[in-house]
């Protein structure tokens, strides 16, 4: 599959044409791919043979658009309808997904986009040295959890500067594990870190020793 995603073929009546068919299915630039001439077109030989085409084959070259390509397969093999734009950066590729069906792309506790990101991560570090991270969104998905680990951290911290005592946090996905440590740094009178392994890692916060 992954062959299919990073390197087709495409005909045209002349090497420009074959290749401007390629970028506009890949909706990418020249910059973007790597391009092979398959076959030059030829014209009629005094009138005994036909005209052959160019064929070009292109290859994608850039990750932000390989892991665009790769996040639109998966979805269209999982039977989901639906958008997929980039927005790259310097220190982040975010995969932007617009579907009728966010709820079941990201599952419970965002589970299954989580588990489509690692995927697509890891299909995309197979074939390319660089490695920028990568991150899919869906409906601002990302966003809100956002604000509601900000909000999760400033009650429990609450609750811990106001009893004197240790709180918990439930499991969460490794990334938000980070987030929700970066968000306890700034509390003021308390500290958290994570305990556990696997599914069972949880974050313990507690106040801070003066």
């Amino acid at each position: 599959m992954l062959k299919a995603i990073l390197r087709s073929e495409f005909t045209g009546g002349t090497l420009d044409e074959a290749v401007e068919k390629g970028l506009s299915e890949y909706q990418c630039t020249r910059a973007e791919v790597d391009i092979d001439i398959v076959q030059a077109p030829s014209k009629k030989l005094f009138g005994l043979l036909g005209t052959r085409p160019a064929v070009v084959r292109l290859r994608l070259m850039d990750r932000a658009f390989i892991a665009r390509h790769v996040t639109e397969r998966l979805l269209q093999m999982s039977g989901f309808c639906g958008q997929v734009h980039v927005h790259p950066a310097s220190d982040v590729i975010e995969i932007e997904m617009v579907s009728d069906q966010s709820s079941r792309i990201i599952g419970r506790h965002g589970q299954a986009l989580d588990a489509l990101n690692y995927l697509v991560s890891s299909m995309v570090d197979r074939v390319v040295a660089d490695r920028t991270r990568i991150v899919l969104n869906i409906d601002g998905y990302r966003e809100k959890r956002q604000i509601s680990l900000q909000r999760l951290a400033r009650r429990i911290c609450s609750q811990v500067r106001r009893s004197g005592k240790q709180g918990a946090v439930n499991p969460l996905p490794a990334e938000e594990q980070k987030t929700f440590l970066n968000l306890i740094i700034d509390e003021p009178g308390v500290e958290g870190k994570a305990v556990g392994q696997g599914k069972d890692r949880k974050i313990i916060i507690y106040p801070r020793k003066t």
